[in-house]
């Protein structure tokens, strides 16, 4: 078996079950190690601030949200994207990993909010973690996503410079 390249596992968590068995599998087949168990967060304003088209109303409106007002928005979700963090952190832990939580915000500024996605946040953590490989679950929490191989794992696969491990949800 030929050895890992130096960089800690990135394990990709939202607390979904396809995630769990993710960590579980992994485990597995790379036998523990550095890891980082990453939840990447975008609250329901962010989504809005994306609303596809200019055509949208609503959209446009909240386009002018002050980026104070989205981080107190923000605040209660940060919470607890950082508890489901610490939770696959236990989890890999338990697994065989030697992990550390971390819960980011896809959406980091307000000039940024037409062009990041939960995927993209996802690569540039590991791009600054220098991770060995990136591990996701084949879908997560959104039911639209669950329905192909999942839009997080899709645009990770599509983009990503290092190696991916996608798992499939357990039988």
């Amino acid at each position: 078996m030929t050895e890992r390249a130096p960089g800690p596992v990135l394990l990709c968590y939202d607390g979904s079950e396809p995630a769990k068995h993710a960590i579980r599998h992994a485990a597995g087949l790379l036998g523990g190690g550095p890891a980082v168990v990453l939840t990447v967060w975008e609250t329901g304003g962010s989504v809005l601030l994306r609303a596809p088209g200019e055509s949208i109303e609503l959209g446009r409106e909240f386009k002018d949200i002050a980026e104070d007002v989205l981080a107190e928005f923000d605040s209660g979700i940060a919470e607890q994207a950082q508890a489901v963090a610490d939770e696959g952190a236990e989890l890999a832990r338990a697994a065989g990993f030697d992990a550390q939580p971390e819960a980011r915000r896809a959406v980091a500024r307000a000039a940024e909010r037409d062009t990041v996605t939960v995927w993209r946040a996802v690569l540039d953590a590991a791009d600054e973690r220098d991770a060995a490989v990136l591990v996701l679950g084949a879908s997560g929490r959104s039911a639209l996503g669950s329905a192909l191989l999942g839009s997080v794992s899709y645009g990770v696969v599509h983009h990503s410079r290092r190696p991916v491990l996608v798992v499939p949800p357990a039988d």
